[in-house]
């Protein structure tokens, strides 16, 4: 009699404790597993690569694409207590998993949701309704919660043993971090953070970002929504929005995601201060306004400073001088 084949899933990984224990636990009742790490374009940075290969399963990241910012802006489903969209969110990422699964003629996803962690997506009801709404009814296992969930196919099937699965739930992580030492699994980010759209300081500039667009193609309006994680933001009028660096590593990153934005760059010129990018109508009143910005966080210098500015798109420059730092009463009116 020949073998049974071995059974092949998709992990989404976050990075996280509970995504990684999820796949080393179905990995290690003899599943081929790959992870797949959906990668949002102002979503946080985790080091998803370590993770994966301290279970020792590959690794798949693909983008979520322009199609997730209309997700965001337009939920079906609404919001929780600031712009995040969980179920719709979610019932997007499971369309992008089963593309994935079928491209890798995988048999059922796995994640590391868990009953009563999450107030809008991770209830017993919201959980049916997003299986449902997606692909994949019957074929997403969470191993963590499997005892308070219906089985799944791949339980009914035999291809996952369910006694070996567990009941966990709510928010605290005490369960996951005494199962994270039981299976030796060290390396995933700590618990504690979360979804940058449940952050209130972060939902300001996203409800900017859609309220006055400063994009003209889907590259730009990608570009443009990285930049929502980094900085300081302040919004000159409807049509202008400048973003300016809080340390020499987001000067850096300013910079280097500047070309696709299609906005102007600025640069202090010979004093110590931060970068800026300005995005929409730029004229000379506006340049003046985003060094008057920049030099009031610059360290302070005999005046005038001079400040250099490009555009990307048609290679515009030149150096302006700036004889004051902008008045505090704007900086408050205008900062997101």
């Amino acid at each position: 009699m020949m073998n049974e084949p071995k059974r092949k899933a998709i992990a989404l990984l976050s990075g996280g404790l509970d995504s990684a224990l999820s796949a080393k636990i179905v990995k290690d009742q003899g599943v081929e597993v790959t992870g797949l790490h959906l990668i949002s374009p102002f979503g946080c940075k985790e080091d998803v690569q370590t993770t994966a290969r301290s279970i020792g399963i590959p690794l798949i990241l693909k983008e979520k694409g322009a199609a997730y910012l209309d997700i965001i802006e337009h939920p079906r489903y609404g919001y929780g207590r600031s712009q995040n969209p969980c179920i719709d969110c979610r019932i997007f990422m499971f369309q992008l998993a089963d593309v994935v699964r079928q491209d890798e003629g995988a048999d059922f996803i796995v994640t590391g949701e868990v009953v009563g962690q999450r107030p809008m997506s991770q209830h017993r009801n919201a959980l049916a309704l997003i299986e449902n709404k997606s692909p994949l009814k019957g074929l997403v296992l969470r191993p963590l919660s499997a005892h308070l969930l219906p089985p799944t196919v791949a339980e009914n099937e035999g291809w996952i043993s369910r006694e070996a699965l567990f009941r966990i739930s709510g928010r605290g992580r005490k369960e996951q971090l005494a199962l994270a030492a039981e299976l030796n699994l060290s390396h995933y980010s700590q618990p504690g953070g979360g979804c940058l759209l449940t952050e209130t300081a972060f939902a300001p500039k996203l409800k900017d970002f859609f309220k006055y667009p400063t994009y003209q193609s889907d590259e730009e309006r990608l570009a443009q929504s990285e930049l929502l994680r980094i900085g300081r933001h302040f919004r000159l009028s409807m049509k202008t929005k400048v973003i300016l660096g809080r340390n020499q590593a987001e000067n850096q990153l300013l910079e280097s995601l500047w070309p696709k934005t299609h906005g102007w760059l600025f640069h202090p010129k010979d004093f110590l201060g931060p970068t800026a990018i300005a995005l929409g109508e730029v004229g000379e009143e506006e340049k003046q306004k985003v060094g008057q910005l920049i030099i009031r966080y610059c360290r302070k210098l005999e005046e005038p400073y001079g400040v250099t500015y490009e555009r990307f798109s048609d290679g515009d420059r030149g150096v302006l001088s700036v004889q004051r730092p902008i008045a505090e009463n704007l900086l408050e009116a205008w900062r997101i």
